[in-house]
């Protein structure tokens, strides 16, 4: 009698061998868990001859074995027909009767180290072991990729041997070892998020090759015009925001600010702004400093009051990489592969969760864990001296938990991290140790000030008592003198021309969290209401969201310069070819993922989902094959004002051909509400301006307007 563990990786399986017992080299030593650092390279060696670790497990001879992450995948539509290689020869849509899997293989340019060889070497042990044992153990990541990963082998090596599924969160000796006593369970009852990986799988191949064969047959050019079920929706995010940011037309607005003190002693000061904010016409920003210039002021109304601001929540992965971008400028990947090198050194828990709360059961979890972080010189000052008084809904909550709960450290306490990984560490252990303290107490001060009938407002903060932000991430602060109702202050009084500034462009945090609120411009208030809820019907998952990104810039669709995300011409020109909207709708991949979501629950009927999936496919591709598809019309009348290369014409305006090579001139089809014409936009490229044109409108009061449009420097802007 024998039993064979499945892990997802090498290492992995290396750590559950050395947890579950002690690994055997050949030369007749062991290996313990506490020896695994040292002896790593003897034991790698043993793993790479043999593919397998043979230890005792309750008892019984136990072959410990894993795969190279994904070993198997679905076929491709050529897999079915060898002709369908060639597109044209492909019925498109092409459904398969039954989606069929395969060993994963590299093409041969691809194959510089046999992996190929290699991956069909490993699984010709895995179907061995499997047919010898008397059950299976699944050890892969305890999520929906872990279960497909898992299924695709148990399936590809014909096993009918019944299986148990191991649950562990962490990779700590005590975390593996409680996942295969304690959490060790009927792989029965893992079936449905099993399902839901297969029809995940399913719905990005259904989509992804023949969308992709369609808008690439349809082409004029003969560029790969690749689709994908997510990949498409957050590239249109991108490419949207871009014509937003190259097509805005500035225009000029004016502010009025002061610069106050209190009469008797001047030595009371403050700042503050008119109550308009923006003048849109300077002459009434004239008026208004005629009125005011020269006299004094008085206070008319004053508050102070204390606000608490909570202790943030635990960490997801989303949370941790939205953090990370935006302190440290890491990229969605980097923050991820951080993690999972945490992870698999045993230092922190399961870096892929959607949760950022514990269950209730792991109050002793956490105690352990700040007993640990407490002997150390980093943490040791910020723990020792607190109570031990959890708010215990607030970061333990059952019904907030799914298959994992929030990234915490496991109690370890690393060595010889890079400087990176350490500040992810950072920012993970002070998540926890943030537990113990109070709300924030914060004083916010807001000061109205009247001269002459116009209102000046004040605003300002200061933080009264820390409480969780010793732990750091502490708020601007801008303090206000105390004032009293009545009282008389001198002013002075400044004009100042501005311009209306575009969009951002996207972050990896911002885009992350347009992922997240599928494509809502949410804030980070509302976000954050919206996670701790889970009322979150985002696109993508926390496994996959850092590689859409990646997939996106290895296809040359967008870019990035430092924190700031691109899209390039050929991701403006794709979505701009694609003529069916609902692949470009973030909100209906999110309904998906719904959907998805609730097959893993067992509410949902995978093969209605499937059905509806092939459905909109062949739509899409109906649509696709009966429309032209141009990406980029060069006009050789027109050149562009910067670089001299021709201007491209696209749906959404004009583009420098230049793109790839930084040039990023455009001109946008809808200006202020107008839609310019070829002429208008003739004159403006050849003459610099056009000629003054009626029919624009403004965007905060809804009147309409004349102007011209002039170049400058590249940018169009309004001539009044």
């Amino acid at each position: 009698m024998m039993i064979t563990i499945l892990a997802e990786k090498p290492d992995v399986g290396m750590k559950i061998a050395a947890a579950l017992d002690r690994i055997t080299l050949h030369n007749g030593s062991t290996v313990s868990f506490k020896q695994l650092k040292t002896r790593e390279k003897a034991v790698k060696a043993q793993q790479n001859k043999d593919g397998f670790l043979k230890i005792n497990f309750r008892g019984t001879e136990c072959y410990v074995t894993w795969g190279f992450g994904h070993l198997a995948t679905l076929k491709q539509a050529k897999d079915y027909n060898p002709d369908y290689a060639n597109w044209r020869k492909m019925p498109i849509p092409f459904f398969p009767d039954t989606y069929e899997i395969k060993l994963i293989q590299f093409p041969e340019e691809k194959d510089k180290y046999g992996q190929n060889e290699k991956i069909k070497r490993q699984f010709q042990i895995i179907k061995k072991l499997m047919s010898k044992s008397e059950y299976v153990i699944n050890a892969t990541d305890y999520d929906r990729e872990g279960e497909v990963i898992f299924s695709y082998i148990y399936e590809l090596a014909g096993c009918r041997k019944p299986v148990k599924r191991a649950c562990f969160s962490s990779q700590t000796k005590g975390g593996i070892q409680e996942g295969f006593t304690k959490n060790l369970i009927d792989g029965s009852q893992m079936k449905n998020l099993e399902t839901a990986g297969r029809m995940r799988a399913i719905a990005d191949a259904a989509v992804g090759y023949n969308v992709t064969a369609a808008m690439t047959l349809k082409n004029t050019s003969n560029d790969v015009l690749s689709v994908g079920r997510v990949q498409t929706p957050t590239l249109a995010m991108i490419v949207n925001r871009e014509l937003q940011v190259t097509g805005f037309a500035k225009s000029k607005y004016y502010t009025i600010t002061a610069n106050f003190a209190d009469l008797k002693t001047g030595l009371k000061q403050y700042t503050a702004e008119h109550s308009e904010k923006k003048f849109e016409k300077k002459e009434d920003a004239e008026r208004i400093m005629r009125l005011i210039n020269g006299k004094n002021g008085v206070v008319t109304n004053f508050a102070k009051v204390i606000t608490s601001k909570a202790v943030p929540n635990l960490y997801s992965l989303s949370t941790l990489q939205m953090d990370a971008n935006a302190l440290f400028g890491f990229t969605l990947k980097e923050t991820l592969d951080i993690a999972q090198t945490l992870y698999d050194g045993g230092f922190t828990t399961y870096p892929r969760t959607n949760s950022q709360f514990l269950t209730e059961d792991m109050v002793p979890t956490v105690n352990a864990v700040l007993d640990s972080l407490a002997t150390t010189k980093e943490y040791g000052s910020l723990i020792s001296s607190r109570d031990r008084n959890f708010d215990s809904k607030h970061f333990f909550d059952d019904a907030k938990v799914e298959s994992h709960f929030a990234i915490i450290p496991t109690g370890v306490i690393p060595e010889d991290l890079d400087e990176k990984q350490s500040k992810v560490y950072d920012l993970i252990a002070k998540s926890v140790i943030r537990m113990l303290y109070p709300p924030a107490k914060i004083e916010r001060t807001a000061i109205e000030t009247t001269v002459a009938e116009e209102k000046f407002i004040s605003h300002g903060s200061r933080i009264v008592d820390e409480g969780w932000m010793c732990c750091g991430r502490k708020i601007k602060e801008q303090d206000l003198p105390n004032m009293e109702i009545g009282e008389k202050v001198t002013g002075e009084y400044f004009m100042d021309e501005k311009e209306t500034a575009p969009p951002k462009r996207y972050t990896d945090k911002s885009i992350l969290t347009a992922m997240l609120s599928a494509g809502k411009e949410l804030t980070d208030k509302e976000l954050k209401k919206a996670m701790e809820t889970l009322d979150v019907k985002g696109i993508g998952t926390e496994a996959t969201r850092a590689n859409i990104i990646d997939t996106l810039l290895h296809r040359g669709y967008i870019e990035r310069k430092g924190k700031t995300i691109y899209a390039t011409q050929k991701g403006i020109d794709i979505i701009q070819a694609l003529p069916v909207e609902d692949i470009k709708s973030a909100a209906l991949t999110a309904q998906w993922e719904i959907r998805l979501d609730e097959i893993a629950k067992g509410k949902e009927d995978p093969l209605k989902f499937q059905t509806d999936i092939e459905a909109a496919t062949k739509a899409w591709c109906d649509t696709i094959m009966h429309s032209s598809i141009a990406v980029g019309t060069t006009d050789s009348n027109l050149f562009c004002p910067l670089c001299g290369k021709p201007i491209k014409e696209h749906k959404w305006g004009w583009g420098c051909s230049g793109y790839s090579d930084g040039c990023h001139f455009s001109v946008s089809r809808t200006i202020a509400g107008k839609n310019l014409t070829l002429n208008q936009v003739q004159s403006l490229l050849q003459n610099g301006e056009t000629k003054k044109l009626k029919g624009f409108i403004s965007k905060k009061t809804g009147d309409k307007f004349e102007a011209k449009l002039i170049l400058d420097h590249g940018k169009v802007k309004f001539k009044f």
